[in-house]
């Protein structure tokens, strides 16, 4: 039986990964000078300020640090306000509640996206734990750290947590801390490699089966 379940919050809980990469590629245009390689899907998963730490190792921002996460930051709203809850997800949640399963969220996005996210589809109170990687002294996704925390909330070993993902660096995080992976692949852009994930679902009903399933111990 899995004693705990993890999920990412960004493409996963609500589906804003499509949003953010449509916002992402504007940020990247008016943060890097012209010319630059960088897909908005290499920073996905990734927080914010570390993405900035990763670009300014290979170019000349146009903006500074806080003035890198002011371009995401007045995004979210729009991005949260477009977003839709995972249909069935607090069916899902009132299942793993019955099984007496600790839930969690761990997250690259930062604690007032969270509040926007938990207050728009009444997720408040309904995990034993939730970890944002900017509240966090450690490296965020793609290393393994933020999982390894979480786990230690919820007072079990990384490798007995069920993981959520959906993007590269995410998955690439949960696999690299123990945990079983699940990619949740509903709105997967081409491209993306969910390989390194223990096993990949696409829709609502493929997850809530497999988590009772993995929950129930029946394989």
């Amino acid at each position: 039986m899995v004693p705990a379940v993890v999920f990412d919050m960004d493409g996963v809980i609500v589906d804003t990964e499509q949003y953010w990469i449509e916002e992402e590629a504007e940020i990247l245009a008016a943060a890097l000078p012209e010319g630059h390689d960088v897909d908005p899907h290499d920073i996905t998963g990734i927080n914010v300020h570390e993405q900035y730490d990763m670009l300014t190792a290979e170019y000349d921002l146009l903006v500074d640090r806080e003035e890198y996460f002011a371009l995401f930051d007045s995004k979210a709203e729009s991005v949260y306000a477009r977003a839709d809850l995972m249909p069935g997800f607090h069916d899902m949640l009132d299942a793993l509640e019955e099984r007496q399963v600790p839930l969690g969220v761990c997250t690259s996005s930062y604690p007032r996206w969270i509040d926007i996210v938990f207050e728009s589809n009444d997720l408040e109170g309904r995990f034993d734990a939730v970890l944002s990687a900017a509240d966090e002294p450690v490296p965020g996704k793609p290393e393994p750290d933020l999982y390894e925390r979480i786990a230690a909330e919820l007072d079990v070993d990384p490798s007995e947590m069920v993981v959520v993902e959906d993007s590269e660096n995410g998955v690439a995080a949960a696999v690299a801390s123990g945990a079983y992976t699940i990619a949740y692949a509903a709105s997967a852009h081409d491209g993306i490699d969910h390989s390194p994930a223990d096993e990949v679902v696409e829709t609502p009903e493929q997850l809530r089966d497999r988590l009772l399933t993995l929950v129930d111990g029946e394989e």
